[in-house]
């Protein structure tokens, strides 16, 4: 009788301690799938970023056209090595189901924030819920509307202006609509064109102002008192989503913060 109870003890205990091991077990494997599924999703978004950061997707024009013919987005500008592009990112931002084709199975949100103050930031995606996010943050420069201004070029004035003029000509584009921006200049500027000279000073406000420009004409703008602080920019008529202000129309560095979750 005393063995007999002695080995239902040992039972019992033998069972017990089988029971919390088993528990132990079972909590490590959960706690090990966790680690391994919160790794792959990490490994994964971080590759799907630099995916989306470091090529201009396919098609490399995919911002232009249809949604349909995206296989997947991507923001670098061709050709400019660190470079991102704003069209790219807006198009995103009006079309936010294409971050499906660049981060499948996750949930992702993209925030860029210019290192300039003077430029909102630019927000894709819905806030992401949950523990398990992660973020990785990187630093880019972004053309914004870089892309749009007319160069100036040497050039020989037909007016003879000389000093404290600034004087450029273009050929105009009917697909574009032209806009002189400035901010606190207090000078003035002369538009006329290879036919039709004009000597019509007008003073330049802060602000955009758009330029009555048709025909496929050579133009000529003489700026007066303050060149150096002006953009001439021809924009494509469909319209751009910015403000035409001059930090626009320069590449900016950003700070790019992806953040990604499972589905």
């Amino acid at each position: 009788m005393i063995f007999s109870t002695d080995f239902l003890l040992s039972l019992i205990i033998v069972a017990i301690i089988v029971g919390i091991s088993a528990e132990l077990m079972e909590v490590q494997e959960t706690r090990m799938n966790e680690r391994f599924r919160e790794t792959y999703t990490r490994d994964k978004g971080a590759t799907a970023a630099d995916v989306l950061i470091n090529t201009p997707g396919d098609p490399v024009n995919w911002e232009k056209l249809p949604v349909s013919t995206c296989r997947y987005p991507g923001l670098a500008v061709p050709g400019k090595r660190g470079v991102i592009s704003y069209e790219k990112i807006m198009k995103l931002r009006s079309k936010p189901e294409l971050l499906e084709r660049a981060f499948r199975g996750l949930h992702v949100r993209i925030v860029l924030s210019p290192l300039n103050d003077r430029i909102s930031p630019i927000i894709i995606g819905d806030e992401l819920k949950g523990n398990e996010i992660h973020v990785f943050r990187r630093t880019v420069n972004c053309n914004f509307l870089s892309d749009y201004v007319i160069r100036r070029e040497e050039c020989l004035c037909p007016s003879g202006h000389g000093e404290n003029w600034t004087c450029m000509n273009f050929r105009v584009n009917d697909s574009l609509d032209y806009y002189l921006i400035s901010e606190g200049c207090s000078g003035s500027f002369i538009l006329d064109t290879d036919c039709n000279r004009s000597h019509e000073e007008i003073k330049i406000r802060s602000g955009s102002l758009k330029l009555n420009l048709t025909g496929q004409s050579v133009v000529w703008i003489h700026l007066h008192g303050c060149g150096r602080g002006v953009i001439i920019a021809g924009l494509p008529r469909s319209g751009m989503d910015c403000p035409l202000k001059p930090d626009y129309f320069e590449v900016q560095p950003c700070s790019l913060q992806i953040l990604i979750s499972p589905c």
